[in-house]
């Protein structure tokens, strides 16, 4: 080795802090800390540019810190540097949903191509990935047909997914239903899943369901359901808060389970930060403690400046 390459390892090496490496990045970003691992994650990449896996993981905390652009070039970064890897397509077409989200109508449709286009390149890659074909139905079911989307391209996914996993196939033929607005073949399709597959999973999609529908008691029985099955299920942990919240029941219990969750980590597949310190607000506001509530919901929107419901419970707070 010549000394100018051994200047040169020297000076990478030291432009990584002692001790920090990915998973002191992961860390912060599962705490909500996202603008501290945008800045650890971007030490790490320019110490490793061709480190798929570091771009990966800041492309994600720019799609948490709100940074559209950021998020779509890392995740293109990561697709350059492994193109066969289907997580990552998967990831950069989220990054241009998000984009699409927020640009002008006009501009929507590109961007929309391109969520299509990345989602089935993942599929492609890694046909047996459910993540990458539940996004491809909710993407074939939102989007008009110039952008890719379609009911029959919607059909034919779920027809995939529950020849790939039965036990999920009723949760991607119960979408379309609701797509349709046909909400009790919807149900029937979510009820006969907990009897032929019953589940964490299965419980937990039948609550989320009768939670959307106002079904709260049947929401809360069968979250406590699926919380017998798996206890650390962050999201159905929640979905039993809320609708302990909605029932103006056991409001105490549903506090100390939204408090947890705030202070724990939350992974990609839990509730985001937002929704708990919504949904902590909403308990605050049943409990009569607005000032209590009013923080919960501003700090929802440090995390979602955008979140609606969030607003509106500031608003009843004043």
């Amino acid at each position: 080795m010549t000394i100018p390459a051994l200047t040169f390892l020297f000076l990478v090496l030291a432009a990584v802090p002692p001790n920090v490496d990915l998973n002191e990045g992961i860390k912060l970003y599962r705490k909500g800390e996202f603008k501290q691992s945008v800045e650890l994650f971007r030490q790490l990449t320019a110490a490793a540019p061709s480190d798929p896996e570091a771009r990966l993981w800041l492309g994600k905390a720019y799609l948490k810190a709100r940074d559209w652009d950021q998020a779509v070039r890392e995740m293109e970064k990561a697709v350059e540097l492994s193109p066969s890897t289907a997580r990552y397509h998967l990831w950069l077409g989220r990054a241009c949903g998000a984009k699409a989200s927020h640009v002008f109508f006009a501009k929507a449709f590109g961007w929309a191509r391109r969520v299509v286009k990345e989602f089935e390149t993942a599929r492609r890659l890694d046909p047996k990935d459910l993540d990458v074909r539940f996004d491809l139905l909710q993407f074939y079911l939102e989007a008009p047909a110039i952008a890719g989307g379609g009911k029959d391209k919607a059909e034919a996914e779920a027809r995939e997914i529950a020849r790939l996993d039965p036990s999920k196939g009723y949760t991607a033929r119960a979408s379309v239903f609701r797509k349709d607005e046909k909400w009790d073949l919807a149900k029937k399709e979510l009820v006969q899943a907990t009897v032929d597959y019953p589940n964490a999973d299965s419980f937990k999609d039948l609550a989320e369901y009768l939670f959307d529908r106002k079904d709260y008691k049947g929401a809360l029985d069968n979250a406590k359901k699926a919380l017998a099955l798996r206890a650390e299920s962050k999201r159905t942990r929640l979905l039993a808060a809320a609708s302990s919240i909605r029932l103006r029941s056991d409001l105490e219990s549903a506090a100390r389970t939204l408090q947890e969750l705030a202070e724990g980590s939350l992974d990609d597949e839990d509730p985001s930060f937002e929704e708990v310190y919504y949904w902590l607000g909403e308990c605050h506001l049943e409990k009569g403690e607005k000032d209590k509530a009013r923080k919960a919901y501003q700090s929802a929107l440090v995390f979602d400046p955008d979140y609606d419901e969030a607003k509106k419970g500031v608003t009843k707070t004043k």
